[in-house]
């Protein structure tokens, strides 16, 4: 009897160790991935920092792009205005 106690010691010993070890690499794996998860975290804060500042840049270029051809259309508006009216000043010119 004394002999399969000290078997099944020695058993749950090994097997006790086993687990302990098991259960320390699996700590240490977890620790990793914490890592590399806080780095992607940041990573990603950086990202969408950068895609923030591109968007209001790119609504700041759209705005005078706007401004840019709004006053390109009145610019082109007063020219057709204007040679409208020389054009009529010459039909006039020329009926009298």
């Amino acid at each position: 009897m004394f002999c399969f106690t000290f078997v099944f010691t020695k058993q749950a010993e090994k097997a006790r160790a086993e687990l302990s070890r098991e259960l320390e690499d699996l700590g240490d794996r977890l620790e990793e991935q914490g890592g590399a998860t806080a780095a992607q975290i940041e990573l990603n804060k950086r990202r969408e920092a950068e895609v923030t500042k591109l968007k209001r840049e790119l609504e700041d270029v759209h705005m005078q792009s706007e401004a840019t051809s709004a006053a390109l259309r009145k610019k082109h508006q007063d020219a057709v205005s204007e040679l409208t009216e020389n054009c009529e000043a010459l039909n006039r010119a020329k009926s009298k």
